[in-house]
């Protein structure tokens, strides 16, 4: 092989490796995203679970003149 090919096929594999480098960076900030969006939605979670308990608990001493829930 010519130098001038060599240069030119490291040349290629250089711009593959930077390529692949994008892609792993990229990867890695879009996981760290979704990790983000994960953890806001578990608290988001307890919050609505913590609501529907006290609607619960309201709903069953039957407050405002209406009737108890059901127990079960």
């Amino acid at each position: 092989m010519k130098p001038a090919e060599i240069q030119t096929k490291l040349s290629k594999h250089d711009r593959e490796i930077d390529a692949i480098r994008k892609l792993i960076r990229t990867g890695m900030r879009l996981i760290v995203q979704i990790e983000q969006a994960q953890l806001r939605n578990e608290q988001q979670q307890k919050v609505t679970d913590q609501q529907l308990q006290r609607l619960i608990k309201a709903l069953e001493r039957g407050q405002n003149g209406h009737g108890k829930l059901p127990s079960r």
